[in-house]
């Protein structure tokens, strides 16, 4: 099972009189999102916060089963949907905003976000504040450098002179500018002990990615996350520096192999049963093992897409599958890791099957 530790943090730095970055750590959900905010007085403020504040509403929403909105987008995950519709209206509000009143007039804004769903991770982005993943001490960038220096390298012909380094920063794509915004984005799959720092420019203009994979490598994300500002600041600290670090770990109480039973202490002592579960819908068929059961449900962890309020048939076993029951479920609330699950009408005789697995 694949668990995120991550740790969030801005910083003005030392030589910018006010602070455009903004960043959203939702650790429930596993959405991370730095924007740095551009535009004259405090614009960038204003747009960077409007971003985060959009996507946080907007993907709240849709991980809760608010998706009436959410448009499929073919060879596109669902759930990399809703990111990108977050971000289209994250877009729509800025540039209305931009347009309506005279003091924002003109702003904008970069956005790179990370969503964690089971074992996939998906990163998008808009402007030039990059995700990188280290992986095995390689460096891998996730974002998509969207300045006038980076395009024109993707596509000059070879033996090209490069261009100046005061296009480095000249952004062609930012949320805001435009009615609509094209980010990029991929999906891909995670393991444990990779690690993805997501940050604005103000850190990778002063820190190299290097630097930054050596430190992570050493050090809990929140401790990476305070050494990494004060070197972007030991460095000049010339623009405002904000940085998300996740660190991806497992549960080693979820690596038993299905149809096994594994018991664990938690932190009081108290010892936990996993029971085989096997379900069944319409569409999908699984098996998996599933620790704190009541008698009113459990959370089963699953990257696999159920609506609200679905009916599912479970059976539920020890670890002989000697003894068993069958019971209807609904699903009562989702998240990106998994569905919370209701027993749906037990028996009398379900419930005391059921019991009887939890007490064994």
């Amino acid at each position: 099972m694949i668990k995120v530790e991550s740790a969030g943090i801005t910083d003005t730095g030392r030589k910018r009189p006010g602070n455009e970055d903004s960043y959203f750590v939702d650790e429930s959900n596993c959405l991370y999102v730095v924007a740095d905010g551009m535009g004259g007085h405090n614009a960038g403020e204003v747009a960077s916060k409007l971003v985060v504040d959009t996507l946080k509403e907007m993907m709240g929403l849709y991980v809760c089963g608010d998706t009436d909105k959410i448009k499929s987008i073919q060879d596109v995950s669902i759930q990399a949907s809703w990111l990108l519709t977050s971000v289209a209206e994250a877009n729509k509000r800025v540039y209305r905003l931009s347009k309506k009143e005279s003091a924002c007039k003109g702003m904008g804004s970069t956005v790179s976000a990370v969503f964690v769903v089971s074992d996939k991770l998906i990163a998008l982005n808009v402007g030039d504040s990059p995700i990188y993943l280290f992986r095995n001490n390689e460096i891998d960038m996730l974002s998509v450098p969207h300045t006038a220096m980076a395009e024109y390298a993707a596509f000059a012909p070879a033996g090209a002179q490069p261009l100046s380094e005061r296009f480095r920063h000249t952004i062609t794509r930012a949320i805001g500018i435009k009615k609509e915004v094209e980010p990029d984005f991929r999906e891909i799959k995670i393991f444990t002990g990779d690690q993805v720092l997501v940050c604005s420019d103000g850190l990778s203009d002063k820190v190299k990615p290097e630097e930054i994979m050596d430190i992570m490598k050493n050090n809990s994300a929140l401790n990476a996350s305070r050494m990494l500002v004060d070197l972007a600041n030991e460095r000049g600290g010339d623009d405002n520096i904000t940085l998300i670090a996740l660190n991806i770990t497992d549960d080693l109480q979820a690596q038993t192999k299905p149809g096994f039973t594994k018991t664990h202490a938690n932190k009081n002592n108290e010892i936990l049963r996993q029971l085989v579960v096997e379900y069944d819908t319409d569409d999908i068929s699984n098996r998996v093992l599933v620790e704190d059961i009541t008698m009113k449900g459990f959370f089963l962890e699953t990257g696999e897409i159920f609506s609200m309020g679905q009916n599912i048939i479970l059976t539920i076993s020890d670890e002989t599958e000697e003894n068993s029951v069958m019971v209807n479920a609904k699903i009562v609330e989702r998240r990106p890791v998994g569905v919370k699950l209701e027993f749906d009408k037990l028996t009398p005789d379900q419930k005391k099957k059921i019991k009887s697995l939890i007490d064994k």
